[in-house]
């Protein structure tokens, strides 16, 4: 049986349309509330995400997105099993002890709005609003009611960690490019030749070209992202066809699978990971991620984020024009000229 999580997961990949009558109540336990102490708690043991939910129970927005995107099962498990999530009453009064030891009340100062909801920037951005933080601790709000549709380019964004690589802006774009809502997911015609192992390195003993090898995970929705949207951008493709011969290896391949004099299987064990994509990601499987080798097979780099179509483009020229052997990438990058169309 797949570990949970994967299977849940797996699910984003299928359309989901929102019901709009607002009547409907759906039910609100679904995701599993913190308090403050207990997500601290949690986090010092093993860091996740941690999400915060600002509730205002007079308006009605707030108690549509309780019932209806909370209470939504593909939201709720998504949320339980990747974030700490904690529902904050705006007019709570509890003493509360944040995250830094410091304890707010709801002193009066603010009127009846608790002062911890006043400190973190609720009432600037509105109710409903969530703030999200990063495994190190950096926080940004989001205001404004979300729905299914809306919510699931913030969790990603935070749970796959793409914060690392890109703003949310860019990050929001192309999820909403690969993932229309309301709009069934259509086949996309494959601009990249992408080839097996054997292939490759057959290939290459004819006309040597670099090795460009993705390690994708299907449970993984920025992976998908970057292969149906930075990969497949047209000039993008024609660069990788030209200047590279292209591998996609599946991280939970089944076959056996010979590279660099040595044969690999996957062995069932490690969430399913075939020993490949273990052995070229020294175990830390984290996605989406590529590698990249020169005509001779020698490793020339390697990348574990999610990159836009912008941040992607420069560093394939960096390395398919050979400007790795005699510059230095921040005077290249200066001097790069995107060949990308506006879309």
């Amino acid at each position: 049986m797949k570990n949970l999580i994967y299977v849940i997961i797996f699910l984003l990949f299928f359309e989901y349309t929102l019901s709009q009558n607002t009547n409907n109540i759906i039910d609100t336990n679904k995701v599993e509330w913190l308090n403050f102490e207990t997500a601290l708690s949690k986090f010092k043991e093993k860091q996740k995400p941690v999400l915060i939910f600002f509730d205002n129970p007079d308006m009605d927005s707030c108690n549509v997105m309780l019932n209806q995107t909370f209470g939504n099962e593909e939201v709720s498990n998504y949320i339980n099993i990747l974030f700490y999530p904690i529902k904050l009453n705006s007019y709570s009064k509890d003493s509360i002890k944040f995250f830094d030891g410091t304890v707010y009340t709801n002193s009066g100062a603010n009127g009846k709005y608790h002062d911890l909801v006043v400190k973190l920037g609720a009432l600037d951005s509105g109710f409903p609003s969530l703030l999200m933080f990063t495994k190190e601790a950096n926080g940004t709000i989001f205001g404004g009611f979300k729905d299914r549709n809306q919510i699931f380019p913030i969790l990603i964004y935070y749970a796959e960690e793409a914060y690392n690589a890109t703003t949310y802006e860019n990050f929001e774009k192309y999820y909403y490019k690969t993932y229309p809502p309301g709009q069934k997911q259509i086949m996309t015609r494959v601009l990249v030749k992408w080839r097996t192992f054997d292939e490759a390195m057959e290939l290459n003993k004819q006309i040597p070209k670099k090795i460009f090898i993705n390690i994708y995970d299907n449970y993984s929705m920025s992976s998908t992202m970057m292969n149906l949207k930075t990969y497949n951008n047209k000039q993008i493709a024609e660069y990788l066809n030209n200047k590279f011969y292209c591998i996609n290896l599946n991280v939970r391949e089944k076959e056996e699978i010979n590279f660099l004099d040595k044969k690999f299987i996957n062995e069932g064990l490690s969430h399913e990971y075939h020993q490949l994509a273990i052995s070229l990601l020294n175990g830390k499987m984290k996605f989406p991620a590529f590698l990249i080798f020169d005509e001779k097979i020698n490793y020339l780099d390697k990348m574990q984020k999610y990159m836009t179509p912008e941040d992607f483009e420069p560093l394939i020229y960096f390395i398919g024009k050979n400007a790795y052997k005699t510059e230095k990438w921040p005077d290249f990058l200066k001097s790069f000229e995107s060949k990308l169309i506006k879309e």
